[in-house]
């Protein structure tokens, strides 16, 4: 025999007509384990982008951005204008209220109504000026947001779209008349008047409430051209100082007038009837004793 290792051979045989491989004293290697594959990288090149298909949303928003720019045109189209809604008690309020200033309602008043599929969108255009909670009625003049129902009807009765009503749709100013008619005794105030300060001194010393009767009038507000113009033609004076003075719905003059009639009690059933104010009583002067004199003097 030849020397060296043993070398150990594969040995095929036949076993029940199949070959079969017998293993020899080798160990066999085991195959390989295949390697995965890295992952694709992705191009560097940003692939063109594709529109993403229009969802409920994405036209929901659309509907709102378009529906924002018809209130905004349409406020930005009328000097006053009034958005409300059907079975609206407030709405109706506001509406009798603007109705007695000579005011047609039909030109100034858009109704919503919720069933109409717009009607989300139109409230979330309308939220941006009045907030997320916000009730009917809303309301617009020249372009400005005013406020709901509470806010408008206090400018309302200030007189704060006396001049907008006249000059828009020919209605007379009523609202100094309407202070004049509503309260027993008014008087027309400015801020740092003289005459105002001592004529309410004089009331309050004779315990009349002043609070309740002076209305102070502002030269800055925009509406003060307008007041002042509705008392000149109420009184018959372009010339006038303040204080002016209305009772009953009848008017008593300035300053030096109403001093000199409350002096004389001109006002004091009025005073009596309303805050029940009882007259002074009126001074007695009392005799000097009569000096006797004699003969002799």
């Amino acid at each position: 025999m030849l020397g060296g290792p043993r070398v150990a051979m594969n040995v095929r045989s036949f076993i029940n007509g199949k070959l079969v491989q017998e293993l020899d004293d080798t160990p066999e290697e085991e195959p390989p384990t295949p390697q995965k594959s890295a992952p694709r990288m992705l191009m560097q090149s940003t692939p063109e982008k594709v529109p993403a298909p229009a969802t409920e949303r994405s036209l929901q928003q659309a509907s709102e951005c378009q529906q924002k720019a018809l209130l905004e045109a349409l406020v930005a189209s009328r000097r006053f204008v009034v958005f409300s809604l059907p079975n609206c008690p407030q709405c109706d309020q506001l509406e009798s209220a603007v109705a007695m200033r000579g005011v047609p309602v039909s030109s100034i008043f858009v109704k919503l109504e919720k069933g109409n599929p717009e009607y989300p969108s139109l409230k979330a255009a309308l939220a941006v000026h009045a907030g997320d909670c916000f009730t009917f009625p809303q309301v617009f003049s020249d372009g400005a947001y005013q406020g709901g129902y509470g806010e408008v009807l206090g400018k309302l009765e200030s007189g704060v779209f006396d001049a907008l009503f006249e000059e828009q749709f020919d209605a007379t100013p009523t609202t100094v008349q309407r202070w004049v008619d509503d309260r027993p005794i008014v008087i027309f105030s400015l801020p740092h008047c003289p005459q105002c300060d001592e004529l309410r001194v004089m009331l309050d010393g004779r315990g009349v409430p002043t609070a309740k009767i002076f209305m102070k009038w502002d030269k800055a507000l925009p509406e003060y051209q307008s007041l002042k113009a509705q008392l000149i033609k109420m009184i018959g004076r372009s010339q006038f100082t303040f204080p002016q003075t209305f009772v009953k719905s009848e008017y008593q003059g300035s300053f030096d007038e109403v001093a000199a009639k409350l002096e004389a009690g001109h006002f004091d059933p009025i005073l009596a009837d309303t805050f029940g104010i009882v007259s002074p009583a009126p001074q007695v002067s009392t005799p000097c004793e009569q000096i006797s004199f004699d003969e002799d003097f």
